[in-house]
């Protein structure tokens, strides 16, 4: 049975992974590495990645509340990210933290947990008894209080794609039309997201609003392609060590393999943003999942800059993306 959810609790865990991670190097690279400890003890932030862990299913055993799922999957997230941050002194004889490819090997840690999970949820519609029994989860949320405008849309879409036959999805379809409603209510995020998207939408009303788009795209790429090569050409000047020639043409053969998709993207850009940006985010995947891999190696810096700059255009992308798919819906009878 897969959860309809798990895609945004999956991100949710990814996110606050990476953030995590992120922090921690940003923290202790301005704050000169202090420790924890003193008398011969330190006390490594791993441990404290394993407690934030433990915290996360503790929660998850204890509660069945989708509001929970939510809190420690993010709990989850940033203890992992906390966790993988300390490989590189469980990949060397002499505990180095600093250990070159451990950045890289915590990146395609990452990166390998991200695929396992998409194939774990898989693309395809949820199957009947899946759509009846994430109902009947949602429902679980309300039994003690009116149900909520969005919930009560929820559970009647996953009541559409359930068997329409089945005794249990007509009584719960019948029981969720009876049950009192509350005021529809935003929360803060929502409100942001919404002002978020009313904006997007006054943007792109302009005339010139595609041709804003293509230079910012163009500029973004033609960045990203200097930066990349900036990277493989003055790492091993600067006193690194020396980049194999085969990861050196990695990196460079997939960063402008991920512009060519973008090209191809701004070439769709006329026809239908929709497919532009699908393309678009096709071309920053390539630099996430392959391209920084290499970079990190090459640079630390320059791989922690350059992912949360992809992360952010690639969050970006799917915001503009999922708003573009929104205006398209057909308006309710």
């Amino acid at each position: 049975m897969r959860n309809a959810e798990a895609s945004l609790l999956l991100e949710s865990f990814f996110i606050a992974a990476v953030v995590s991670f992120l922090a921690i190097r940003a923290f202790l690279a301005l704050t000169g590495y202090p420790r924890l400890g003193a008398s011969g003890i330190h006390v490594a932030h791993m441990l404290w990645g394993g407690l934030l862990m433990l915290a996360a299913l503790l929660l998850l055993l204890a509660f069945l509340d989708r509001s929970v799922q939510h809190l420690a999957a993010i709990i989850a997230g940033l203890g992992f990210g906390t966790f993988v941050d300390e490989l590189g002194k469980f990949l060397t004889a002499d505990n180095n933290y600093f250990f070159r490819p451990a950045v890289a090997g915590i990146y395609v840690l990452f990166v390998g947990t991200f695929l396992v999970a998409r194939t774990l949820i898989g693309q395809r519609r949820l199957r009947p008894n899946e759509a009846l029994a994430n109902a009947l989860a949602r429902l679980a949320g309300t039994l003690d209080r009116p149900i909520e405008p969005t919930d009560r849309a929820r559970i009647r879409r996953l009541l559409r794609e359930a068997d329409p036959d089945s005794e249990l999805a007509l009584v719960l379809g019948r029981y969720v039309a009876r049950l009192p409603g509350t005021p529809e209510t935003t929360t803060p995020i929502e409100r942001i997201r919404r002002r978020l998207g009313d904006a997007y939408v006054a943007v792109m009303a302009n005339d010139w609003s595609e041709r804003a788009l293509v230079v910012g795209v163009i500029a973004y790429a033609g960045l990203a392609v200097v930066g990349v090569f900036l990277v493989a050409t003055t790492a091993p000047l600067a006193g690194a060590p020396d980049t194999s020639t085969a990861a050196t043409v990695a990196q460079v053969t997939s960063t402008l393999a991920g512009a060519v998709l973008i090209a191809r993207g701004i070439l769709s850009l006329h026809g239908s943003r929709a497919d532009a940006y699908r393309w678009f985010m096709r071309g920053v995947l390539v630099w996430i999942l392959i391209t920084q891999v290499f970079v990190f190696y090459s640079s630390q810096l320059a791989g922690l800059g350059g992912l949360a700059i992809d992360l952010v255009a690639y969050g970006s992308l799917r915001f503009a993306l999922a708003r573009e798919l929104d205006d398209a819906q057909p308006a309710p009878a």
